[in-house]
């Protein structure tokens, strides 16, 4: 007999009842107030945070690894002399009539020396004439090279007056390429903004569109827009007051676009697909809310928590860039977390009935059965009639791919990656097609010691034009005290595999005292050497936290292993993928690039963090649902086709619209952006397909009742213990208290 006042008896998604009040709700008085508060602090984020990017460091000095030898020599170099071996100019000038090394310098060459040499920024400028370097002129005498060495320098600021300078020079117009490491960074760093800023230019109407479909409406497809933007707002403020203490970096802004919109769409279609299902069952929006926070808000919470924690483990790296992504992607994670669980459903109770129209398939006459046997259910149901066909089959499909990363390498960014359209990237190529033996980015050998003669340095100096690669020395300069310095020009282009061959030759070097190898290749080997070192531990850190935080959601031993090792799957897939189209080449043609020959390390770091955070939220999406199914006395096999119906096209949907979003990158003119696009892009799709659609039923289907196996002690521990309801979720709406009283 049901007593009076208590709430209905409602089935849940699998046909079982389930008793979940409906509230009675006094009209919604927090909703706006929230929705206000959320505008006020992304305001304050955006504007804050847009004064702090300003501030954001872009130089070479970014890719540092503090610590190391090359580092510590290049502080001794720039305390002796006041330059910076890292940073420089090259200037290609074309000269009106061909030039000898015996000819003094043109008006064109002057008026470059000139420039420079009123620059505060430049210590000394080096040309053919004063150097006596024939290398300097190139081999038919039209052009050569006038080089300044830079002290302390703001890049940025630097190179717009640079330029500004040389434009001003009507002479100069057409003749000049300004180039160099200082202004190849420069320009990259440009390059890449504008290009991200056109790839989001040419995604968003497909992006909107698609939303629109995926969404069932205009209103819903708003709201994760809404939220990536609140989440790139408030991080970019949080971003300014990390700022106060610790240098960031501006290539954590790429991150944060990618993962705040990612994430934005992952969140709101669960958190907005939920409401939907719950609105159509119980027909209210508090009821409807109350199930989603109890559901998908610990889904939300669960998966918000794991990647942002996840994301902090690169702050354990000392490298600027490296860290700078970590603490970027960690805060983005968190805001757009914050507004799933805080800002959503607000705007659920605004605007949730006007969303919440029955479709076709979700007409008011539809059965339960009929909502959880649609095309996703089918699928499982095909898979698991087979299981070890189809296990078989999809990890043979993702060793396949990821079998050419076996033979990857690496390498970095530099002036070569620049289209010739910028003037640091055409000057590179002048140099490379034009000039014998001059280099543009020779390796330097410092060499400390107290007791050096002349006749020690000249011995040395010859067994180094000895080792292979290496193009000529030049004599050693006295820098003051026991240090001793010398270029040496290398035959192969700085960063790529010869290059790195012929540098670690001369480090292996005996010299006559303590002998540091600087310069571009060195200090790229040095960025390798550390970024190694400390991969293994973020690794087993990112590790432990996706299983430690699985096992905490599902209760079971088996299943966070079984998503970890996936995840690692789709990432190696991924990268396997990148060696085959990029390091190989074929896909320059299609991408229209020339083939590198090697992936840049920093890219790979990149869809590392990316796409380990975005597959860990597509398996809290899945295993959180079929869980639940689990859990109302589902059978296993019964438990995962509803839960992969339920969030199939979720995860599908989401992964599609992130796909389309970064995917435009592969429009990009750097060739790094381009394996940034792809690589993020084929592995969400792989990972919402192979992984999630066949690999997942599979593997659950083989390991049957024992995918819910674990240790007799985390079975005794209570329930409300091991996952608490998530408090941080705010109830937008002030209820009446509908308790029935005990009579």
């Amino acid at each position: 007999m049901k007593m009076p006042g208590t709430a209905p008896t409602l089935p849940t998604s699998s046909g079982r009842p389930s008793s979940a009040p409906a509230p009675a709700g006094d009209k919604p008085r927090r909703p706006r107030l929230v929705l206000w508060a959320a505008g006020v602090i992304a305001l304050v984020g955006l504007v804050g945070g847009g004064a702090a990017s300003s501030h954001l460091t872009s130089s070479l000095s970014d890719y540092d690894a503090p610590g190391s030898a090359v580092v510590l020599a290049q502080h001794q170099i720039q305390r002796a002399t006041g330059a910076n071996p890292e940073e420089g100019y090259e200037v290609v000038v074309r000269t009106a009539t061909p030039i000898r090394e015996s000819s003094a310098l043109p008006a064109r060459v002057a008026t470059v020396v000139a420039l420079l040499r009123a620059r505060p920024e430049i210590k000394s400028v080096l040309d053919y004439v004063n150097t006596e370097d024939r290398t300097m002129i190139s081999k038919d005498g039209t052009l050569t090279v006038v080089v300044a060495t830079v002290g302390a320098v703001q890049e940025k600021q630097a190179v717009a007056a640079l330029q500004s300078a040389i434009a001003a020079q009507p002479s100069l117009k057409g003749n000049v390429w300004l180039g160099g490491p200082t202004v190849a960074d420069v320009q990259i760093a440009a390059v890449s903004s504008q290009d991200l800023g056109r790839a989001e230019l040419l995604a968003f109407p497909f992006l909107v569109l698609l939303l629109f479909f995926v969404f069932r409406g205009l209103r819903a497809a708003a709201f994760p827009l809404i939220g990536a933007l609140f989440a790139i707002a408030v991080t970019l403020g949080a971003m300014g007051i990390v700022m106060v203490a610790l240098p960031l970096s501006v290539f954590a802004l790429n991150l944060v676009i990618a993962l705040g919109l990612g994430l934005s769409v992952d969140f709101s279609l669960l958190v907005v697909s939920r409401f939907r299902e719950e609105f159509r069952r119980h027909g209210s929006v508090d009821a409807a809310l109350a199930t989603v926070r109890r559901t998908a808000g610990h889904t939300v919470l669960f998966s918000s928590v794991t990647i942002a924690a996840a994301m902090m483990t690169l702050a354990i790296f000392p490298e600027r860039f490296v860290y700078s992504m970590g603490i970027a992607g960690a805060i983005v994670v968190l805001a757009a977390g914050a507004f799933a669980l805080l800002v959503l459903p607000s705007l659920l109770v605004i605007g949730g009935e006007r969303i919440s129209a029955p479709s076709r398939r979700h007409s008011p006459g539809a059965t339960a059965e009929a909502e959880t046997r649609g095309r996703w259910y089918g699928v499982a149901t095909l898979v698991m009639r087979r299981p070890v066909v189809w296990a078989t089959s999809a990890v043979l499909v993702l060793l396949v791919l990821a079998a050419p990363f076996l033979h990857v390498s690496f390498t970095g960014g530099d002036a070569s990656a620049l289209p010739a359209s910028s003037s640091a990237g055409a000057a590179y190529k002048l140099v490379q097609t034009n000039f014998s033996a001059f280099s543009e980015a020779p390796a330097g050998l410092l060499v400390d010691s107290g007791q050096l003669t002349p006749a020690r340095l000249a011995s040395y100096g010859a067994a180094v034009a000895k080792v292979p690669g290496v193009k000529a020395v030049a004599a050693f300069q006295h820098l003051g005290g026991p240090l001793w310095e010398s270029d040496v020009a290398l035959t192969s282009a700085p960063l790529s595999t010869a290059a790195q061959s012929t540098v670690r030759t001369l480090q292996s070097l005996q010299g006559p005292g303590k002998v540091t190898v600087v310069g571009q290749t060195a200090s790229f080997l040095a960025l390798q050497n550390s970024l190694g070192s400390d991969l293994p531990i973020v690794l087993g850190l990112i590790i432990l936290i996706a299983l430690v935080a699985l096992f905490v959601m599902t209760r079971s031993f088996v299943l966070p292993i079984m998503a970890v090792v996936m995840n690692m799957l789709t990432i190696g897939a991924a990268f396997g993928a990148l060696v085959w189209g990029f390091q190989w080449g074929n896909l320059k043609h299609v991408l229209g690039f020339a083939a590198p020959g090697a992936l840049q390390s920093t890219s790979l770091i990149i869809i590392l963090a990316v796409v380990f955070g975005l597959s860990t939220d597509y398996g809290v999406f899945l295993l959180g649902r079929i869980k639940e199914e689990h859990e109302t006395g589902a059978d296993p096999a019964q438990a995962v086709a509803v839960g992969i119906e339920h969030t199939g096209g979720i995860v599908s949907a989401a992964a599609c619209c992130l796909a389309l979003a970064v995917g435009a990158l592969m429009l990009s003119r750097l060739v790094f952006v381009k394996e940034l696009g792809l690589g993020v892009a084929f592995a969400v799709v792989l990972d919402a397909t192979i992984v999630r659609g066949l690999l997942v039923p599979a593997l659950m289907k083989l390991l049957g009742p024992a995918s819910w196996w674990s240790p007799a002690f985390r079975r005794n521990v209570p329930r409300s213990i091991v996952l608490p309801t998530p408090v941080l979720v705010l109830d937008p709406v002030v209820h009446a208290d509908t308790t029935p009283a005990v009579k």
